[in-house]
């Protein structure tokens, strides 16, 4: 199973896994990540944490910048092509992985979420 790490500020990354299992069910394999009252390196360790055994990750962060970024870039550099980080993380992204996660090749992934996450915008007349 791919395996997604919600990286955010506040409670944002549980506020998002909550509303995507309201509307498709509990899910495994997710794990949510605050920086909040954690340094750099802290929360680079809890990432370390987070990702668990080897295999598949996906990283889903709020903000480019920021401490959230920059952790999530130090340990996929560590987990190599088994991991990849998407910033600017919303529910049709987050959605998206839950259900294709399984059922498409990890290379296809990525470029998925990050259609879904840019369409999941517009600007309705």
């Amino acid at each position: 199973m791919v395996r997604a790490v919600l990286v955010t500020h506040g409670a944002l990354g549980g506020e998002l896994v909550r509303t995507a299992e309201a509307i498709l069910g509990r899910q495994e394999g997710v794990a949510i990540v605050s920086n909040e009252a954690v340094s750099l390196d802290g929360l680079v360790e809890t990432l370390r944490a987070a990702a668990g055994a080897p295999g598949p990750v996906v990283f889903l962060v709020d903000l480019l910048g920021g401490s959230c970024g920059h952790a999530c870039r130090a340990v996929r550099a560590e987990l190599g092509t088994d991991a990849f980080v998407i910033t600017g993380v919303n529910l049709p992204m987050l959605l998206e992985f839950f259900y294709h996660r399984d059922r498409v090749p990890f290379a296809e992934l990525q470029e998925r979420l990050l259609r879904k996450g840019r369409d999941g915008v517009q600007s309705l007349p």
